[in-house]
């Protein structure tokens, strides 16, 4: 037997604790030998574009290397000695920055009530250097829902539970990029009977409950609120299955109902930001509000940041925001008209719009006559008030075939000047709000131009054509920010042993060019080279290569909705 040798065992132990520590944070579940090849061979390299990591600060003009779907080697300069495999592919990102893949924190399967378009959804986002997303928001589960609204059954389900759902996507193996979930209270609501505007009893609450429990174990971030579309989510639901979800490690994002402030300085409609401090605070549990910009009216974006903040620094509650950062969205005439709850004109009034701020994205009509053409915009308030008092009194419908419960309608009332706000703060990501439909009636898709105008926005608009950010900040914004507030310990970082989705782009010709007009609603950005996901190239040249590399991403860990982190890393950074 042979003696123990301390001064072995302690040069065995520091050539073990060198090892450990050469292996990046990212590569925690690989092996040194798996992240760079023996035989110095890649399946993909990308050369000479200007790599950008927010997490490390790296910035300089270098090379990645990917083997079997994950970074292993990242070199400065050209890399000349870093080979290829025998079918491996070389790209030149010369004058290119080599960004992480673009994480959405906010978008949904599909962009209309009556459709669940998951696929068609995912190749529209990942045109825009969307590697990752975040679907079932406001309130709308990926299996759709039902509901009885305005004398009319609305039904968009699947046929699949929510695990049965998870499940399908996973065995099918047709996802160009890496998608995520949440469980929505609308979807839950109709699963339980409630009815649109009609409170949740305390019995429909408990059968809630349980339902949640199932989709978070199948792998749901979290659970999604839609008040603002169903008046009738009590703040007592939101809470009790915000307990759930946070108990399960899950997070939970909302559609707030509404923030308004009137020019004079008299807030009204607060609530609805203070309803999801509340909630948030009562569950402690990370809280996401939803596309801030959409519904924050008359001046009131600043005081939402800036409540959103102090309860982070002051109280170190887990609360984040997203921002769509398009000027104009479509929404369904009735809904924002509040369900004909509150007059037109004093709506309008608070809100602090005008009828011109609204034009329509189908045909109207009225007594069986037509009224309004598509894209045809309100001249007069009386206009307006016709319109919504006929779909109040079941006279007005949409053209043959509308996916809409009443008609859909173009907004012009997101201010720039807001959005530039929002952008300048570190814990507002970018969420699209977007999807693809397909009218169940004609066959015809249907798609919103913010669903292809996100990131190409950001980084061509916002940055570039506003100076909103620097381009570091976006990228900041766009990838590292989302990835540390969701716990994604493998994306939104340019890392050895990370997930090699890369975005690669042309950061003086990126832009969105899809636009809320006739043939112009699908037009894909320009400026994004490449997008690879999981290491295969999904986008080439702006082109789909029509490869589904693609991964459900079930959570199994607590989403840590550390804000404080990403405020931490942006003051280092910035």
């Amino acid at each position: 037997m042979s003696r123990f040798d301390p001064r072995r065992a302690c040069l065995f132990a520091s050539l073990l604790l060198a090892a450990l520590c050469a292996v990046s944070a990212c590569s925690d579940d690989d092996p040194a030998g798996n992240l760079a090849s023996p035989t110095g061979e890649y399946d993909l390299i990308i050369r000479n574009g200007r790599v950008i990591d927010p997490e490390t600060g790296r910035d300089e003009i270098a090379t990645v290397a990917v083997r079997q779907g994950v970074i292993g080697k990242i070199v400065a300069g050209d890399g000349p000695d870093l080979t290829l495999s025998e079918d491996g592919q070389a790209l030149d990102a010369s004058g290119l920055v080599v960004s992480p893949g673009f994480i959405n924190t906010h978008t949904h399967e599909g962009n209309s009530v009556f459709s669940v378009q998951l696929y068609e959804s995912a190749r529209a986002y990942v045109q825009d250097g969307i590697t990752s997303w975040l679907g079932g928001n406001c309130g709308l589960s990926p299996t759709g829902m039902v509901l009885e609204f305005n004398g009319q059954i609305v039904d968009n389900r699947t046929g699949l539970t929510f695990p049965e759902f998870m499940d399908k996507v996973e065995s099918e193996g047709l996802l160009c990029n890496n998608y995520a979930t949440l469980s929505g209270n609308l979807s839950l609501r109709g699963e339980v009977g409630c009815s649109h505007g009609e409170p949740e009893s305390e019995l429909q609450i408990a059968e809630m409950l349980p339902l949640l429990e199932r989709d978070l174990a199948a792998g749901a971030f979290g659970v999604s609120y839609g008040s603002f579309y169903d008046p009738g989510t009590t703040e007592r639901a939101m809470t009790e299955l915000a307990l759930v979800s946070r108990a399960a490690g899950g997070m939970a994002a909302s559609h707030i109902r509404d923030v308004v402030v009137q020019q004079l300085g008299i807030i009204f409609y607060r609530d609805s930001l203070e309803e999801a401090l509340r909630t948030c605070r009562a569950a402690d549990i990370p809280y996401l509000v939803s596309h801030l910009t959409d519904m924050t009216y008359n001046g009131s974006t600043e005081w939402a940041l800036d409540r959103i903040e102090n309860a982070v620094l002051d109280e170190g509650l887990p609360m984040a925001a997203d921002i769509i950062g398009y000027d104009t969205f479509k929404n369904d005439f009735f809904a924002l008209t509040r369900f004909g709850e509150i007059p037109v004109r004093l709506l309008m009034l608070l809100v602090g719009v005008t009828p011109d701020q609204f034009f329509l994205a189908e045909d109207v009509y009225v007594d069986g006559a037509l009224f309004m053409t598509a894209y045809e915009r309100f001249s007069t308030m009386s206009q307006v008030e016709t319109l919504a008092n006929a779909f109040a009194e079941g006279r007005a419908r949409a053209e043959e075939g509308s996916d809409s419960i009443s008609v859909n309608v173009w907004c012009d009332i997101v201010e720039p000047s807001q959005t530039i706000l929002s952008l300048k703060r570190p814990f507002v990501f970018m969420g699209n709000d977007g999807g693809v439909s397909r009218n169940t009636s004609t066959d015809e898709v249907i798609i919103q131009p913010r669903t292809l105008a996100c990131f190409s926005r950001l980084f061509g608009h916002w940055s570039r054509g506003h100076d909103a950010l620097t381009l570091e900040e976006a990228v900041f914004k766009a990838t590292i920010a989302p990835a540390l507030w969701l716990g994604l310990d493998k994306k939104g970082r340019l890392q050895e042993g990370c997930d090699a989705d890369i975005t690669v782009f042309d950061p003086d010709t990126i832009i969105d060019r899809a636009k809320p007009e006739p043939g112009m609603l699908d037009l894909a950005p320009l400026g994004i080279h490449y997008v690879i996901v999981n290491g295969q190239i999904v986008v080439e040249e702006g082109e789909l290569t029509g490869r589904t590399p693609g991964s459900l991403i079930r959570r199994t860990w607590t989403v840590p909705g550390d804000t404080e982190a990403v405020l931490s890393l942006y003051d280092e950074r910035f």
